[in-house]
């Protein structure tokens, strides 16, 4: 009996079991049937929760997955995810499942699911978009920008686009508002077909619009501009914010001329595309509205090329300045899904055709949210390779051409979608994302730049960017370390710093001064360090000064009228390490050839020995010795003439080089700072006037020797020029001295032509006794001052320039306060110039000639220093004291009142 009740508990417990399974099996069957059914009306809000509950009343492969693809379809990666690692569980888990598993995982940042994900895999077919390397080199990047979400412009549902008009007001796309119910299909195509116009069911939530949040942080909707539109996104605005381009997805009463019947099935697509195959999809469409002082859409336009059965249209960018339109359209003949065309424009808005932009820019994936500032063009695509999903990527940009694609990386992206980039004054960067972290599906974020933006341009000394042929090198010093650098656009040098910290910068080109930059500080406030450098050519073989030492007959002793000319040369050389000296020594014609060669020779060995005395390296001095071979003078073997003839051979030519050896890499010296502006590299080059005997303009000995030098310069800078100006004494008529002047620059000109001096290089004028130095109409004047009268001035020009005119500050700035001034009284003067350095080599002469009292003075009025010896109470006592001074050797004295 029990036995048998045994068997009939038994027999029970197994019909309920299975009336349990059949009905849990027979709901479950239910659960999927109508899920299928939401899914395939597009309901995947419904269909997922329909397939998890089918899912919780028997854990199977085939719900697990309608699940994880109804999330996918709502781009809920999150859920997505969860579900794919369950359907990945299964042992009926296919390729395909893996694929989705791991771009899932990616959306998460999940990076060792992904490579598990691969690691599982017999074959990585299908896996073409994940590029793992690229995934764990970005991953890996560290983050040098703050992303933070626009304040007050969020919300839980979708937001994204943002975009500012010229008044400073933001507009963006959301599909905020309204909502479907989640426990029913409020959203769907009714058993009739017809179409719920409240919501969009495919995701549940609202059409997209367009909303508008002014300068108080007020956020208002605006209205459709396109009557039975749906969809309203993507704003961008140009003339100054009085006209807009934007997309709609409107209602089409008609195709191809026929009636859309209400029983045809319709998805109104947003403007990202979901297109459903078995329905008739409703594109988006471009249209542009002017806009009313009130702010409203006045009117819309839609552009020619809108096929609202046959593709969609969307996210337009304008380039006004180039007058084209940009914007993304699933138009045939394109690379893949979206691709990114232009389009010219008239100021009429009369539009060219569209042309798709190339295959760098587009893919066989999507590519939308074109923007382009300065030379860089923005857009999104989820068909190169990236982190997962629509990546942001850049492109050079220059006269139509693209160049340099390139994945802005982390944080621009992430493993989700990044799109709808903008830029805009002053540097603030904006961007869309639904990555992990948000507020609601997709967010606007702003950049906050972490990092300074350097940049800096090299410029020739014209001014214009050096396009190639330079190298940049930076150093972070704090870490001692070269700093790679962004060199992609010619003439510009661009790297991303560290705030606050410290770097150095070297620019080097081949045949210029290498540049250095050892002060960059990565602070700014618009965030962006600016630099400009000058890349200064090397002006190799620069004669920068010449001059001549004389010896006595059959001797190679320097001399003592040398020595000055030679300590000057030794304090050049020393101050100035770019500095070597050429000697080219020479005899007179007396004696043999072989006998004048060994004698140059020791002549220009005598020049080195007195510079290395004076601490100049003998690597620095050249030597060259020629004998007789270059006579200055027609006075050769058997010619006859006066000793003062035979003494011009007898000479050293002293030649002060800059930058000698050709190709060698020079530091540019501290002192030529402005090398573009200086014509003689910052060396004044002492030019002699020479003098004249009363009534004559015959040369005078000293004066042809002075000549000699000048000549030697001529020769060594065959871009100078000589300027000449001739002049008298006020003695005698205005036409006599008229002529007399000319004959005085002539005379000179015409022994530097004799000496092979081109006569095109040398210019000269005539003055008469009209510029005196002395001006002695007004008081008397002695014949020293009469002197001074006679002459003929000589100026070194390079390109229309005197090169030692006296500087600006002379004439009234700091050093010319600094000069020490007469004051009233009378003055006995020795000598006049117009540098200060010849006055104090003067007064070096006067001391060693025992009358180092001198001193000197700088007159504004004609710019000249007066070196004076010593001054008189009274004419009377100047008269006796000019007398004893000449008597004690100083014959070429003048007193001068002041």
């Amino acid at each position: 009996m029990v036995l048998s009740m045994n068997k009939i508990f038994k027999a029970a417990f197994v019909i309920i079991f299975a009336l349990l399974v059949y009905g849990r099996s027979h709901g479950q069957q239910a659960l999927l049937r109508y899920a299928d059914k939401e899914y395939g009306l597009l309901h995947y809000q419904e269909s997922a929760e329909a397939y998890e509950r089918a899912y919780e009343k028997r854990g199977k492969y085939r719900a697990a997955k309608g699940a994880a693809i109804s999330h996918e379809k709502m781009n809920d990666y999150q859920s997505a995810y969860e579900w794919w690692e369950k359907v990945v569980g299964f042992e009926e888990a296919v390729t395909e499942d893996y694929v989705h598993f791991a771009a899932a995982a990616n959306y998460e940042g999940k990076l060792d699911k992904v490579k598990s994900a691969l690691d599982t895999l017999p074959y990585r077919e299908g896996l073409d978009a994940l590029n793992l390397d690229s995934l764990q080199y970005w991953y890996a990047s560290t983050s040098e920008m703050a992303l933070e979400p626009v304040k007050g412009i969020n919300s839980s549902a979708s937001d994204y686009g943002l975009v500012v008009d010229a008044h400073g007001n933001m507009y963006f796309t959301s599909d905020r508002g309204k909502t479907g119910n989640s426990k029913k299909a409020a959203i769907r195509f009714d058993l009739s077909e017809g179409m719920d116009e409240d919501i969009y069911e495919w995701t549940g939530r609202d059409f997209l619009h367009v909303y508008k949040a002014d300068s108080t942080g007020a956020i208002r909707s605006l209205e459709l501009p396109v009557p039975d539109s749906y969809h309203f996104a993507d704003p961008f605005f140009v003339d100054d914010g009085n006209t807009v381009f934007y997309t709609v997805t409107r209602k089409i009463k008609r195709q191809n001329g026929k009636k859309i019947k209400p029983a045809n099935r319709v998805n109104p697509e947003m403007d990202y595309g979901q297109q459903a195959d078995a329905y008739v999809d409703y594109h988006s469409e471009l249209y542009f509205s002017h806009v009313g002082k009130d702010g409203k859409f006045a009117d819309y336009t839609p552009v020619p090329w809108n096929d609202a059965i046959g593709y969609s249209v969307i996210t337009p960018f304008v380039d006004e300045e180039a007058g084209k339109l940009y914007f993304a359209s699933d138009m045939p003949g394109g690379f893949g899904g979206y691709d990114i065309y232009e389009v010219s424009f008239d100021e009429d808005f009369n539009f060219g055709t569209p042309r798709n932009v190339g295959e760098l820019i587009n893919s066989a994936g999507d590519e939308r949210d074109p923007f382009l500032m300065d030379d860089t063009f923005y857009f999104s695509s989820n068909g190169h390779f990236g982190l997962g999903g629509f990546d942001l990527f850049s492109a050079g940009y220059r006269e139509g051409d693209f160049s340099g694609l390139k994945n802005l990386g982390i944080p621009y992206n992430s493993p989700r979608d990044d799109f709808g980039f903008l830029l805009v004054e002053g540097g603030k960067m904006y961007l869309s994302s639904d990555r992990i972290g948000g507020e609601g599906l997709d967010d606007i974020y702003s950049m906050q730049a972490m990092l300074m933006r350097f940049l800096g341009r090299v410029v020739d000394c014209d001014g214009a960017l050096v396009s190639d042929g330079f190298m940049a090198e930076m150093i972070k010093k704090d870490e001692q370390r070269a700093l790679t650098l962004d060199q992609e656009t010619a003439g510009e040098i661009k790297r991303d710093l560290e705030p606050g910290e410290d770097y150095s910068l070297k620019i080097s080109k081949r045949g210029y001064f290498p540049v250095y930059d050892d002060q960059i500080k990565a602070e700014a406030e618009d965030g962006l360090v600016e630099r400009e450098y000058t890349l200064v050519p090397i002006p190799y073989q620069r004669t920068v000064f010449v001059d001549l030492v004389y010896y006595d007959l059959d001797k190679a002793v320097i001399r003592s009228d040398a020595m000055p000319v030679l300590d000057q040369v030794a304090e050049l050389m020393a101050s100035q390490s770019y500095l070597d000296l050429q000697v080219r020594s020479h005899t007179d014609a007396r004696a043999s050839n072989e006998y004048n060669e060994k004698l140059s020779n020791s002549r220009a060995d005598a020049v080195a020995a007195y510079l290395e005395q004076k601490g100049i390296s003998s690597e620095r001095v050249h030597e060259a010795w020629y004998g007789e071979e270059e006579l200055i003078n027609d006075c050769g073997d058997g010619q006859p003439c006066p000793e003062w003839k035979h003494q011009l051979n007898r000479r050293s030519e002293l030649v002060l080089m800059a930058f000698s050896e050709e190709g060698k890499e020079y530091e540019l010296p501290a002192d030529l700072k402005d090398l573009c502006e200086e014509p003689n590299l910052g060396v004044t080059m002492d030019v002699p006037t020479i003098y004249f005997d009363f009534d004559k303009y015959t040369l005078r000995p000293n004066s042809i020797s002075q000549l000699d030098r000048v000549a030697l310069l001529m020769r060594e800078r065959p871009a100078m020029e000589l300027a000449l100006a001739g002049h008298t004494d006020i003695r005698g008529s205005e036409s006599y001295n008229e002529v007399l002047s000319e004959h005085r620059a002539e005379v000179v000109r015409d022994y530097l032509v004799a000496l092979g001096i081109d006569a095109d290089r040398i210019s000269y004028k005539w003055y008469g006794k009209t510029q005196p130095v002395h001006d002695c109409s007004e008081q008397p004047c002695s014949e020293a001052d009469h002197q001074l009268n006679r002459r003929t001035e000589i100026m070194l020009m390079l390109d229309g320039v005197n090169i030692n005119d006296a500087p600006d500050s002379m004439s009234g700035g700091e050093e010319a306060a600094a000069m020490p001034l007469a004051t009233d009284g009378i003055y006995l003067i020795s000598g006049v110039f117009s540098t200060v350095d010849n006055a104090s080599e003067h007064l070096d002469d006067l001391g060693r000639k025992g009358f180092g009292q001198a001193k000197y003075f700088y007159n504004p009025d004609d710019q000249l220093f007066y070196c004076y010896v010593t001054t008189f109470d009274s004419f009377h006592a100047a008269s006796k004291g000019l007398e004893q001074y000449k008597s004690d050797g100083l014959e070429n004295v003048w007193v001068k009142k002041m």
